[in-house]
């Protein structure tokens, strides 16, 4: 549906320090953000706020888990509505927002007003899955609604420890350009200087986005944002995509709880049931025929 020709691969990176400072989770996103565009129809600031809570679930999933799925919910006073992704440490993540023709003009500054499409009041709901017992829900409310300090102020609240989120998405009349991002998380040795370093790197070198429009690889946006630390990879460099868990026989089972008399009415009337995901926009058609068998066999 999505078209996949782009010039580089997505992908992300686990690092840590050498000196026990730090442990930091790099991706680029750029093929998967635009693949929810065009599955989406999303506009220039939906795109914008998807591709960044898109990212922040990629950049989160394996810091958390080893194995599962980790599920954001945005849900803010601004006129997107409700935003939800779900993320696994695999690699694979999917979303949606709810109202995705959104288009605010731009902020101040120049940029997609993403806090005033999300909204600066509401909360952040982190459901955490880990595949054994009950999963975890952690709520807190909306740092700003710019996606990258909401996702901080979750981690900080909830593991009581510093970090640093830096998520974004370059976007031009030709789409996508470049999406990615950077979770740093604080670890027990680490110094009153070491979030000032990292933020004077980005502010000296430029933005994620930048150093990605520029060619660079994760391991020199990695060396570039993190200079003055020694980081070692804790293994290759992982694909990322957008994957959707959905199918057609899920649908079909999903019709199997409905009533037969139902069932035949659909057959009759329409001809066809009909499904669309709402978290990758794809649409299932289910014809007359299989709907009959499906009422006989109640």
């Amino acid at each position: 549906m999505a078209s996949k020709e782009k010039t580089q691969k997505d992908g992300l990176l686990r690092a840590i320090s050498t000196d026990g400072t730090i442990r930091a989770v790099i991706a680029t996103t750029t093929n998967l953000v635009s693949e929810a565009r065009e599955r989406h129809e999303l506009s220039f600031t939906a795109t914008a706020a998807l591709g960044r809570a898109l990212t922040a679930g990629v950049l989160l999933a394996p810091m958390l888990l080893r194995d599962g799925q980790v599920a954001l919910k945005f849900h803010g006073n601004g006129p997107l509505g409700r935003m939800m992704i779900d993320a696994s440490p695999r690699g694979t993540v999917r979303g949606y927002v709810e109202h995705p023709k959104v288009e605010l003009p731009l902020n101040s500054l120049g940029n997609f007003d993403v806090g005033s499409a999300v909204g600066r009041r509401g909360y952040l709901h982190v459901t955490i899955d880990s595949g054994f017992g009950a999963p975890h829900t952690s709520t807190v409310e909306l740092a700003s609604g710019e996606i990258g300090e909401d996702v901080n102020r979750y981690l900080v609240t909830s593991d009581q420890t510093g970090s640093l989120v830096v998520v974004g998405v370059h976007l031009t009349s030709r789409g996508v350009e470049a999406a990615g991002g950077l979770l740093v998380q604080l670890l027990p040795d680490h110094t009153e200087e070491t979030i000032c370093k990292i933020e004077n790197n980005i502010t000296t070198f430029g933005t994620f986005t930048f150093l990605m429009r520029r060619g660079m690889s994760l391991e020199n946006i990695l060396q570039r944002i993190l200079a003055g630390f020694e980081v070692r990879p804790l293994a290759d460099v992982m694909p990322i995509r957008f994957h959707c868990k959905c199918s057609e026989d899920r649908f079909v089972e999903a019709l199997k709880v409905l009533p037969a008399g139902e069932l035949l009415s659909m057959a009759e009337e329409d001809g066809q049931a009909e499904g669309r995901c709402q978290f990758c926009n794809e649409l299932y058609l289910v014809k007359k025929e299989r709907l009959l068998d499906l009422a006989k066999g109640q």
